[in-house]
Parts: structure tokens; C-alpha cells; sequence
């Protein structure tokens, strides 16, 4: 399951960053780029520190994955999401992060 929480860590911040440079090619906002980067090279971090062994980036992992699962992305979807009128690509990403955030908290459990 290791393995498993590495992956979908950088797999998590490459969806992420991926979107968002997507959204930038249409208007959206640098900010986001910026933000999302932060935060990806946080999650490729944690990746590395599960990696080590180091069983605090496990509860990084974990809590990460809860955060965002049940606080920031519903909160993203209802303010963001909706009021944009979503397309295909939008709500691909929407439903291949929350299902890599369910990823990484189980894994992040079983390891």
C-alpha cells in the first residue's frame, strides 16, 4: 500500500497543476497556477517522505486527504464548479480528484 500512497499523491498533484495550467490557457486566473504548484510540490514532498518511511507524511497523506475530501472540495464544487458551467474536462477533473483523495486516505490507512 506504500507504493499504492506514492502514486496517488503525485498522481493527485499532477492532476491538479495539470488543471489548473488547463484552466489558465482559457482565462483562468494565475493565482491558481501558483497556488496549485505550492501545493503539488507539498504533496510530491509528502510522497517522498512516505517513500522514506517516515510515518508523519503518512498522516500528512491522511489528513490531506480527509481536508480536502470533505472541506475544500465541496466547497470548490458548490462556489466554483457550478457557477462556471462546467464542461467535460471540468468535470472529469472534479470526479478523478475526489476519487484519487479516497485513494490516498485509504491508503494512507493501510500502510
Amino acid at each position: 500500500m506504500r507504493t499504492a500512497l506514492i502514486v496517488l499523491l503525485v498522481l493527485n498533484a499532477s492532476l491538479g497543476l495539470g488543471y489548473r495550467i488547463f484552466r489558465l490557457s482559457k482565462g483562468g486566473p494565475m493565482g491558481d497556477v501558483v497556488g496549485q504548484a505550492l501545493l503539488a510540490a507539498l504533496l510530491v514532498g509528502t510522497a517522498a517522505g512516505v517513500a522514506a518511511g517516515w510515518d508523519l507524511a503518512r498522516w500528512v497523506a491522511l489528513i490531506y486527504a480527509g481536508l480536502f475530501a470533505l472541506v475544500v472540495m465541496p466547497l470548490w464544487t458548490l462556489a466554483v464548479l457550478v457557477p462556471m458551467r462546467p464542461d467535460r474536462v471540468d468535470l472529469a477533473f472534479t470526479i478523478a480528484y475526489w476519487t484519487v483523495l479516497l485513494g490516498i486516505f485509504v491508503a494512507a490507512l493501510s500502510v
